[in-house]
């Protein structure tokens, strides 16, 4: 993407031109010294509403006001001229805020008409108590700003229509979208509750509500908000997944938020945390139930104002992320134990789906697994071997209480045993810990080692058994049902 279409972007969102606004007065103040500088737009076509204000002077009601231009015929008047009109120190008028800001006469008093293509768009306006405040030169560098500032608010509101318009035609579009279409080629299942899932998503995903996916471990949620994600109006935009488990209370908050440099001891650099990274796209927090609950105020605040601090910065930083939660654990427990704000659990189950177990899910075992096994390293397995039936039986008739997750590595390790073609229920059925490792000996109680020697063996022979590879479809971490990363750390731990 270019410079110019990264410029665009960011305009065409209405949050970001809310920001750029802020931004204009904000550097305007280091020009113009003023007291006051607002920003008005046209609600309709005769009312002016407050969109931006900033400077010594601002009252609080202001946020609130707005000026009809049937009452007042002299703001109506000047906002038929084309250039920002300078009121002089002897010229009697009617202040823009007289009704809840009290200005001393003579004031520096100055009103810019902002209009697109002639079409009066809104008013810029400043303000300062002292008097002979604006020069000449200022007076036209504000009529090039307000051109500026008209060009933002019409690309804004053009933006915001589009993206109502693209909600509306993503959520027409999901419920014509065919469970063919490669968009579900990850998320595989013809039972009755499986397909409640997926019509659920088909509701939520074109919308921006927050949602919560609760279901046991391996029954696929993280595919499902991936899903989520790429049937929202969202796609191109980034995917982040947290898994809250790993966050500490220490580092919780900066791998979130961010940090900046010198905020502890080891921050050298700045760093930009996991909502930001996400801005415009999805966030994803898995196993949200062992969020640390020192963290859970600050991301409630983030998830409520859309805004956070960096951990050791002041700066406020605007975010734009569509939240996805999900947890194994009840999280109605959870409140009761106090170990999860309620607060924080209403803000993120708006729209709650609950993935069925495996077991609930009548025959999608078999499409799962064949599914696997074609899949599996490239697919180099789905046609040399196929599920002899007592391997299909062993498939219907096993409870899975590892879901999905637990069915795939048993394809695995069923694939790499298996002979003749055929992956035989004894492939399936076979407890691999005893089968591969022989940890313990119940014939001989002496023979009992230490809890983490007899994990460094069942990994060196994991180790072994996949040829010294830990990645892919069938390394190490595969077959012991571990993320790749949690393998190695253990490894670390441990010495190998």
């Amino acid at each position: 993407m270019s410079v110019g279409e990264k410029v665009t972007n960011y305009f065409m969102n209405p949050l970001k031109a809310e920001e750029f606004l802020d931004l204009i007065l904000k550097a305007l103040s280091d020009l113009v010294d003023y007291e006051l500088a607002v920003i008005l737009k046209m609600q309709s076509s005769t009312v002016l509403a407050v969109q931006k204000a900033r400077g010594r002077l601002l009252p609080e009601k202001l946020s609130d006001y707005s000026i009809s231009l049937n009452e007042r015929s002299d703001i109506a008047l000047l906002m038929k001229g084309n250039e920002p009109y300078l009121f002089r120190e002897d010229e009697e008028h009617e202040d823009t805020y007289a009704e809840i800001l009290d200005l001393p006469e003579g004031h520096s008093c100055l009103v810019s008409p902002l209009k697109f293509h002639d079409q009066l768009i809104g008013m810029l306006t400043l303000d300062h108590t002292a008097c002979n405040m604006f020069s000449p030169e200022i007076v036209k560098f504000v009529g090039t700003i307000s051109k500026l500032i008209s060009i933002i608010l019409v690309q804004s509101d053009s933006s915001a229509m589009m993206i109502e318009q693209q909600k509306v035609l993503t959520e027409e579009r999901n419920l014509l979208l065919s469970t063919d279409s490669v968009k579900f080629a990850r998320v595989i299942g013809q039972s009755r509750e499986w397909k409640n899932v997926l019509e659920s998503v088909r509701m939520v995903a074109g919308s921006d509500v927050s949602v919560l996916l609760q279901g046991d471990t391996g029954t696929g949620k993280e595919e499902i908000a991936r899903l989520i994600h790429s049937l929202s109006p969202r796609d191109s935009e980034p995917f982040v997944a947290v898994n809250c488990s790993t966050l500490t209370p220490s580092l919780a908050e900066s791998a979130l938020f961010g940090h900046e440099k010198g905020a502890f001891t080891d921050a050298y650099t700045r760093r930009k945390g996991q909502f930001e990274l996400a801005d415009g796209g999805t966030l994803f927090l898995d196993e949200i139930g062992d969020m640390p609950l020192e963290i859970q105020p600050k991301l409630l605040r983030a998830i409520q104002e859309g805004s956070f601090e960096r951990v050791g910065g002041e700066q406020e930083i605007k975010c734009d992320v569509r939240i996805i939660a999900a947890s194994h654990i009840d999280l109605h427990e959870a409140i009761k134990s106090k170990t999860f704000r309620e607060d924080l659990f209403y803000r993120i189950g708006v729209f709650p789906i609950r993935l069925p177990a495996l077991r609930e899910r009548e025959n999608d075992v078999i499409l799962l697994a064949e599914h696997f096994l074609k899949t599996m390293d490239g697919g180099k397995y789905g046609n040399l071997l196929q599920f002899a039936p007592s391997a299909v039986e062993y498939l219907l008739e096993h409870r899975w209480p590892g879901n999905v997750r637990e069915l795939q590595n048993s394809v695995k390790r069923a694939a790499l045993l298996a002979g003749n073609g055929l992956i035989e229920r004894k492939d399936l059925s076979q407890d691999y810990n005893i089968l591969r490792v022989g940890i313990i000996d119940d014939s001989e109680p002496e023979s009992f080692s230490s809890l983490d020697e007899a994990i460094k063996k069942h990994i060196e022979k994991a180790l072994v058994f996949s040829g010294g590879k830990i990645y892919g479809e069938s390394g190490a971490a595969g077959l012991l049902g571990m993320k790749p990363s949690t393998l190695q750390s253990r490894m670390k731990k441990l010495g190998i």
